[in-house]
This record gives C-alpha cells, structure tokens and sequence, in this order.
C-alpha cells in the first residue's frame, strides 16, 4: 500500500534550513559592523583632527595674541618710565612670540598659509632673528605700532576661523555619533527581525510534521489505531513521515492478514472438528455398537479433549471478531446491577479453582442503561478474569457499581491484590498484544483482553483507565453513559 506524496521539489534539509537562517544574521551583523566601524573611523579622524590639530593651533594662536600684546604693553611702558625691566619683558615676550610662530608651522590644514606668512614677515622685519638682543639696543619703537596691529589682526582673524572650524568638526563628530547610532539600531533591528523570523520560520517547519508525527504515534499508543499522517515537508522530518506511513501501511496489512488467517482457519478447523466430535459421540453412546468399558474410558477422554478445543475456536473467533477497533452493538435496555451478579457467577468457578473469591457491591437503584448486554458482560468478564490470573491465592477480587458524574454516569470497577503494573507500562496494557516483560513467561493469554474490553466500552461512548501501584495490586475503572428507558 503506497501512500500519495507531493511533488519533487529541490529538497533543503533542516541542516540547510539551519545555515540558511543563522547565515542571514550573521551577514547583517557583518554590515552592520562594517558600517559602524567606518562612521567610528570618521569620527576618530574628526577627533584627531579637532584635538591633536585644532586645539593646539587654538593654544599656540591665543599665546602669539598674548605675546604681540605683551609687546606692545611693554614697548609703551619702556617709552614712558625708561625703565631696563620693560626691554627685557619685551624681549621675552618676543622670544616667545618666536618661538610660537615656530612650532605652528608644524600644522597643516586648510589656512595654515597664514602662519607662513607671518614667519615671512617675521624674518623680514627680524633678519638677525638669532641676536634679539640686538633689537632693543637701539630706540623705540622696537617694533612698529601698525605691524604689531596687522600681526594681532592676522592672527586674531586665523583663531576665529579655527575656532569655527572647531565648532563646524563638532557638529559633524555629533552627526557622525548619530548617523553611527542609527546603523547600530538599524542592524540590531534588522538582525531581531529576521532571527524572529528565522525562527517564527524553523518552529513552524519544525513543529507541523512534528504535530502530524505525535498525532499519528498517539492515536496508536493510546487508542492502538494505525493512521497514517501527512506529509508535508521534504526534509528529513518528512522521510520520518513517509516512513511511518509505510510502517503503518505495513502494520495494517499484517493485520488484516493475521484476522483473515485466524478466521479461514477458524472455519476450516471447525468443519471436521464438528465431524469428529459427532462420530466420537456416537460411538460413547454405543449407536453403532457396543464399547467395553476400557474403550468408553477413552471415548469419554477424547470427547472432553474436542468440547475443549471447540471452546478454544469458539474463543478464538470471538476474540477475532472483538479486537477489530469496529464494533456492531445492539443497543437494549440492560439492568447493570443483574449484570453485575451475573457476570461475578460466571467467573466464580475459575477464581475458585485458584483458591480466590469474588465479591460484588452495586448501589441501589442503580438505572437501567442502553446497552449490549453481550458485549458489557464481555467487557466486564475480561477485567475479572484479567484481575484473577494476576491476584495470589487466598486473595479477593471486588467488583463494583456505582453512579458517577452527577448520576449521568455508571462506574464500573475491579479491583485485585495481584502484583500491580509499573508505572511505565500503564499507557501500553490497552494496546493489543501487549504484555508486560515480568508476566511474557509466568502468565498465560496473548494481551487482547484489555484492549477488547476497552474497544466495547469506547463503542458505548464510555471510558475506561487503571490505577496501580506496584507491589498494591491494581484497579480498572469504566464508565457507561445513562440512556434512561422512554416508555
């Protein structure tokens, strides 16, 4: 039985799936580091420049200004009071002044060319700019009133153009700042939205054949049907699909093979089974002759031997025709409590013969139900019998009915002093065939009992469960729905 799949399309596997997204987020973080690294390397030359270049040309222009009006301060002060102390502050500041217009000639940037052109003047009205001294030996001026203004003006005019220049680099570190925040932001946006994405996308190609695959497992370990599920991926969770459908394709060929077989051999057997056992009757009632007394001995063996093997067919087609998971009922008013009573006398004579007894409680006026009295006393019979094969002799086995629900409801319950179920193996003992490993080799029977009487009780719209501790003996409950008779 081969099961319909989609289209062949190009086939990615969850690895793939895997690298794909985790690729995506890793190239976004890589853009998103490149260009916050480039505006961080813009704003790390805007800073060299303004601190390492600006600032000082701001220093050393604000001490040339200072100087050139030290200058002129003391050039005046020497020409009023004569004094020597003001030449020598002249000179100093001169000195100074020099020295200044020295060291900014190391910068360059747009309009340092002023600063070249002061040292030009410089050396033009200083030639012997190594003796300075040689300047204040003669009168004053020492300096001319007009150059020392046009120097300051220069200079005064170079600072202010710094200082905007300054002020401009600042607003372009902070533009700078923001536009490298912004890619920042944009990039860890980008990157938490196509992660959500990426795993909004692996959680639903992940989750759909993982829901198809638990419904399709569950369906068989708690109600023991073989469904088959969808296939609809065409990764590796898909080849899990498609082969689950083959398995439960497989699974229910065996099946119906295994219920053809039983009932062609069933009926097969029962033909001269039926022949035979007539003919040996025959014989022990002495129709066609008489026996001695040492042949009726051997009759009487051989016809014990086939009433049981036409019991165990009659069992054995019974059980056939009830672990099918489709049910025909024949719904009848049914007394549970009679039900009950006579379903405990019938089972008394095989708990009997293990040295167990039985007890029955039942509630009074317990309603009537609609329902097939065949298979309930089937259903019930099963947990009877399954709670004696399990419980020790000298035990007691009690079986019980009472109204459950708010009355809507029946319970039945049977409970034993057997060795209890393992905790692991108490979703499993519905299943058909199911046996637990302690009980495959000290117990008898093929483990279709409870999954036959659970079959009837769901076919009456009912429940049915356990509780058990191990080592406590073991409790099975089912309910019946109340369907009051209508006069």
């Amino acid at each position: 039985m081969r099961f319909p799949t989609k289209p062949r399309f190009p086939r990615f596997g969850i690895l793939f799936k895997l690298i794909l997204v985790f690729a995506s987020i890793l190239v976004i973080i890589y853009f998103t580091t490149s260009n916050i690294f480039d505006y961080q390397q813009g704003i790390v030359n805007i800073s060299r420049d303004v601190v390492k270049v600006r600032f000082e040309v701001l220093s050393i222009s604000q001490s040339m200004v200072d100087s050139l009006l030290s200058m002129e301060e003391n050039q005046k002060k020497y020409e009023v009071l004569r004094q020597d102390n003001y030449r020598e502050y002249f000179l100093s500041a001169l000195r100074e002044y020099r020295r200044n217009l020295a060291s900014i000639q190391w910068f360059s940037y747009p309009g340092s060319e002023v600063w070249r052109e002061l040292q030009e003047q410089f050396q033009q009205t200083f030639p012997s700019s190594q003796d300075l001294d040689a300047v204040t030996r003669s009168e004053p001026p020492w300096l001319a009133q007009e150059k020392l203004n046009t120097w300051t003006e220069r200079i005064f005019e170079a600072k202010q153009a710094n200082e905007r220049s300054i002020e401009s680099s600042m607003r372009a570190l902070y533009a700078w700042s923001e536009r490298s925040v912004r890619a920042g932001m944009i990039g860890l946006g980008v990157s938490m939205a196509v992660a959500l994405i990426g795993s909004a996308y692996l959680t639903y190609s992940f989750f759909r054949p993982l829901r198809e695959l638990r419904r399709g497992i569950r369906a068989f370990t708690l109600d023991g049907k073989l469904t088959s599920v969808r296939v609809i991926s065409r990764d590796e969770l898909g080849e899990l699909a498609q082969a689950f459908n083959e398995m439960t394709a497989r699974l229910t060929e065996e099946e119906k093979m295994r219920t053809d077989f039983i009932d062609m051999l069933s009926h097969e057997i029962r033909t001269p089974l039926t022949s035979i056992r007539e003919s040996v009757n025959l014989m022990r009632e002495q129709v066609l002759g008489s026996v001695n007394d040492r042949q009726k001995r051997f009759l009487d063996i051989a016809s014990s031997e086939l009433e049981r093997i036409s019991r165990l067919l009659a069992r054995l087609m019974q059980v056939s025709s009830m672990s099918s998971r489709f049910i025909t009922l024949s719904f009848k008013p049914v007394d549970p409590v009679h039900l009950l009573h006579d379903t405990v006398d019938k089972a008394t004579p095989q708990a009997e013969a293990k040295g167990i007894a039985i007890s029955s409680h039942a509630l009074p006026d317990v309603p009537s139900v609609m329902a097939d009295t065949e298979h309930l006393r089937q259903a019930l019979l099963n947990l009877i019998g399954n709670a004696v094969k399990f419980s020790p002799p000298g035990s007691t086995v009690e079986a019980s009915l009472q109204l459950a629900d708010g009355g809507n409801q029946l319970l039945f319950s049977v409970v034993d002093q057997g060795p209890g179920i393992p905790d692991a193996e108490q979703p499993l003992v519905f299943n058909k065939y199911y046996r637990g490993e302690t009980l495959k080799k000290s117990a008898d029977g093929i483990g279709l009992g409870l999954s036959i009487a659970k079959n009837i009780v769901e076919a009456h719209g009912g429940k049915i469960w356990l509780s058990s501790r191990p080592g406590r003996g073991c409790t099975f409950f089912f309910t019946i729905p109340i369907a009051r008779e209508t006069q």
